[in-house]
């Protein structure tokens, strides 16, 4: 019941950051024809420095629409997408890197596994001080049927040293908590593994999974 609560969580965040983003993209398609009348009349008289600086802050705009990933998995782009739109909103810059199929993962799992991982370094990056020092990289290989999800974030001080056990920081802990075991358990359902570390100043997830040919997508 606890997972099962865990993961209607996560849907109603999921579906709040798409609307959000919808509704975005929407003011964006609104907003196109004004924006192209006011490049035209500033060319008219020949404002060119204007018209560039309206210019560059629009690509700004744009670029904060845009999606991070496009793979041939929706579940991937919708969790992925949503995830580091609401990172990149709280300032934490992104890196992101990931293979297009994921032929012999369950969805559900995906979900899970990228849901748990991508909030749990969210979640880090949020209680550091300092904007800049905020930063979250996810990358995704596969070499023939094992796949490989490592997810870094930085840090201000060792988590392994202050919570070894990587219990949660939130305070409900009724409804929060469960991110890691949920990791771990998928890690084993594909006979794969689940490492948590640190390197070089980040917070380091890595999950193997070998595919199970069973599965279709």
């Amino acid at each position: 019941m606890e997972i099962v609560k865990l993961r209607e969580q996560y849907l109603e965040q999921f579906i709040g950051n798409a609307e959000s983003q919808y509704d975005a993209m929407r003011k964006l398609r609104h907003d196109i024809k004004d924006k192209y009348e006011t490049v035209n009349e500033l060319l008219k008289v020949q404002k060119i420095d204007e018209t560039r600086k309206f210019i560059s802050e629009s690509f700004d705009l744009i670029e904060k629409s845009e999606s991070y990933v496009k793979t041939k998995n929706n579940i991937v782009n919708a969790i992925v997408n949503a995830k580091l739109t609401m990172a990149s909103s709280l300032g934490i810059k992104i890196s992101c890197i990931t293979v297009s199929d994921f032929e012999g993962i369950k969805g559900t799992d995906l979900c899970d596994l990228l849901s748990n991982t991508l909030e749990n370094a969210i979640t880090a990056c949020k209680e550091i001080a300092y904007d800049a020092n905020k930063f979250l990289y996810l990358k995704i290989d596969r070499e023939t049927d094992t796949y490989t999800f490592l997810i870094k974030n930085s840090i201000d001080h060792s988590v392994m040293d202050s919570n070894p056990r990587l219990t949660t920081t939130k305070a409900d802990k009724k409804r929060h908590g469960l991110g890691t075991s949920i990791i771990r358990e998928i890690a084993r359902k594909y006979n794969g593994r689940c490492d948590f570390y640190e390197s070089e100043g980040m917070f380091c997830c890595q999950v193997t999974l070998m595919a199970d040919t069973t599965v279709l997508n």
